[in-house]
């Protein structure tokens, strides 16, 4: 199998609390629940070697994406992930 950039490889569930503040340039941030945590390819070599890194799989929008599915459909933005309260 041959991974591209962006691609989710494997996907756990998030506990409750999780959320993400997901902020666009000139607008106002949106907190979206996080429902799991996906690892994801960050990179791909010739030689078949990935590089992959853990990200939040969250709702946005009434769908699922990660930081940087979302990146790559609406543009450039921040996001800072919010641990639950004790």
């Amino acid at each position: 199998m041959r991974y591209t950039r962006r691609s989710v490889v494997n996907l756990a569930p998030a506990e409750p609390g999780w959320d993400v503040e997901v902020t666009r340039s000139g607008e106002e941030p949106v907190l979206c629940p996080v429902i799991g945590w996906a690892i994801v390819v960050q990179d791909t070599s010739a030689e078949g070697l990935t590089e992959t890194a853990i990200e939040p799989a969250f709702v946005y929008d009434g769908a699922v994406y990660t930081p940087a599915e979302l990146a790559h459909s609406i543009g450039e933005l921040d996001y800072q992930i919010i641990e639950p309260e004790e």
